[in-house]
């Protein structure tokens, strides 16, 4: 089959538009780890983790930050800080929920900013009782030279929101006398 330079002429901009874009990846977990937290007071129980409000991604749209890949990341940020004694996949002493309640993203553009919000619920559970409550905002903007698709910067972008949250969160948390 022989190619016109019409076919030709219609095809490369398509195909560059295919490379350009890319197909949207998740938001990595061990990005969102953050940094270690200097902790004012260490709890000597456990804790366990509860993540809602986070989204799937799907390869035709944008990246998003899942719930298990959040709950990792707070997992094992909250393990690297010594915040807590462990962490217990369920029934611990203390029960951490975090429901991502909003996460502004930008649809195009070449440095892309990620707004954040997510809400932080430490509750006791042998008394049934909320110990710390805390709406916590992040942003984070990844720069147009940080990569060169735009999937990828908003993955980027994505996981800087998120690990600020994080980093936030704890800092906050560590505080405490529990």
């Amino acid at each position: 089959m022989k190619l016109s330079k019409r076919s030709i002429a219609f095809a490369a901009p398509i195909a560059a538009v295919c490379l350009l874009v890319g197909c949207a990846t998740a938001a990595k977990p061990e990005a969102m780890v953050a940094e270690k937290v200097a902790v004012a007071h260490r709890s000597s129980s456990d804790v366990s983790v509860v993540v809602a409000g986070g989204k799937e991604t799907s390869a035709a749209g944008a990246s998003q930050i899942s719930n298990d890949a959040f709950g990792q990341a707070l997992r094992d940020s909250i393990k690297n800080s010594e915040l807590f004694s462990t962490v217990s996949d369920n029934g611990g002493r203390y029960k951490l929920t975090a429901f991502i309640g909003k996460v502004d993203q930008p649809m195009m553009g070449f440095s892309m900013t990620v707004k954040m919000e997510v809400t932080y619920t430490l509750a006791d559970t042998n008394s049934n009782k909320s110990v710390w409550t805390k709406n916590v905002a992040s942003e984070y903007t990844a720069k147009a030279s940080a990569a060169f698709a735009g999937v990828e910067r908003l993955r980027l972008a994505n996981e800087g929101a998120a690990k600020a949250n994080i980093q936030q969160a704890l800092t906050e948390m560590a505080a405490l006398q529990l």
